[in-house]
C-alpha cells in the first residue's frame, strides 16, 4: 500500500514538473482595424438664379468712381426730374395691378391736377433742351421720344417691380399729405424713392453675377452643361454667349403690350405679370459614384 501512494505522489510531482516547463498559450490576435469611414462627396450646388426671375445674362447701369449708378436718373436737373418722376408715376399706375395699388392711379391723376403749370413748364423746358441740342424740331421731337422711351422702360424693368410698385404705393398714400406747391421739390423728394427699388435690384444682380461668376469656377468645366444659366452665359460648348437684354440702351424687358403717353408719343410698356412671379429654371447638378457626374 504504501508502495502504491508513492507511485502517486511521483506520478503527481512528475505531472507538476512538465506543466512547469510548457509554454503558455499566445495572446489571441487583436480585433481587425475599423473599416475607412466613408468620405462623401461635395454636394455640388445649382448655380445661382438671378433675383426675382430676371434673366440669365442682362447688363445693369454701371458704377462711377465713387459708386454711384449710372441710370437714367444719374445727374438730372431739376427739370427733367420733375419729368422722370412723372414718368415713373405714370408706369406705375399702369403696371401695378395688385388689390393695393389702384391708389397709385388715383394719386397720379390728383399729382396731375395739382401742378398743371409746373409740369407744362417743365414740359417746356425739356422741349427747349432737345431742340438746342438737335437743331430743329423735327429732329427735337424724335430725340424727346427716344429719350422718353428710355425712361419708361427704365420703369418697368420687371426684376425691380416689386419693389418700384411698394415705393409707388407709399408715395400715392402720403401725396395728401404734402402742402408744398413747387413741382420740382415735390419731385426731387420723392423721385429717388421710386429709384432705391431699381438700385437695390441692382446691387442683388450684381450680387448674382458675382456669385455665378465663381460657381462658373469651380464647377463649370464639369456641371456647367446642366445648368441653364452656365449655358446661357457660355454658350452649350463654353463659348461667350452674349448680352440677352440691356439697360443702358433702353429695350422693353417682357412688355406684352404698350400705351402711348399723349403728351411725348413715347410708348409706355405694359406688364402684366406678377410682382411675384418667377420662372427662372434651376436643374440641380447630381453626383454618379459610378461614373461621370452629371
Amino acid at each position: 500500500m504504501l508502495k502504491t501512494r508513492w507511485k502517486t505522489a511521483a506520478g503527481a510531482v512528475a505531472l507538476a514538473l512538465v506543466a512547469g516547463c510548457t509554454t503558455p498559450a499566445p495572446p489571441p490576435p487583436p480585433p481587425p482595424p475599423p473599416p475607412p469611414p466613408v468620405v462623401q462627396a461635395e454636394p455640388i450646388p445649382y448655380r445661382p438664379i438671378p433675383p426675382a426671375g430676371s434673366p440669365y445674362v442682362m447688363q445693369i447701369p454701371a458704377r462711377n468712381a465713387t459708386g454711384e449708378r449710372l441710370t437714367v436718373n444719374h445727374g438730372i436737373d431739376e427739370h427733367e426730374a420733375v419729368w422722370h418722376f412723372r414718368s415713373g408715376w405714370n408706369v406705375a399706375a399702369l403696371n401695378c395691378l395688385g388689390p393695393d395699388d389702384e391708389i397709385i392711379n388715383t394719386s397720379y391723376g390728383q399729382f396731375l391736377r395739382s401742378f398743371p403749370n409746373g409740369l407744362a413748364s417743365a414740359n417746356r423746358t425739356m422741349e427747349q433742351r432737345f431742340r438746342d441740342l438737335t437743331g430743329s424740331a423735327r429732329a427735337a421731337i424724335r430725340a424727346r421720344e427716344e429719350h422718353s422711351t428710355q425712361v419708361y422702360n427704365y420703369f418697368a424693368l420687371p426684376g425691380a417691380r416689386a419693389n418700384f410698385c411698394a415705393a409707388a404705393r407709399q408715395i400715392a398714400i402720403d401725396f395728401p399729405n404734402y402742402q408744398g406747391e413747387n413741382v420740382r421739390e415735390y419731385a426731387a423728394l420723392n423721385l429717388p424713392l421710386l429709384e432705391s427699388a431699381f438700385l437695390r435690384f441692382f446691387d442683388e444682380y450684381e450680387s448674382y453675377q458675382q456669385l455665378s461668376a465663381e460657381w462658373d469656377r469651380r464647377y463649370g468645366a464639369q456641371y456647367g452643361a446642366s445648368q441653364p444659366g452656365y449655358v446661357a452665359v457660355w454658350g452649350a460648348q463654353g463659348m461667350p454667349a452674349g448680352v440677352s437684354s440691356s439697360l443702358i440702351a433702353g429695350e422693353p424687358v417682357g412688355a406684352v403690350g404698350e400705351v402711348i403717353d399723349p403728351e411725348t408719343g413715347a410708348a409706355i410698356p405694359v406688364i402684366p405679370a406678377s410682382e411675384t412671379a418667377v420662372s427662372t429654371p434651376v436643374v440641380q447638378p447630381i453626383s454618379s459614384a459610378e461614373g461621370p457626374e452629371q
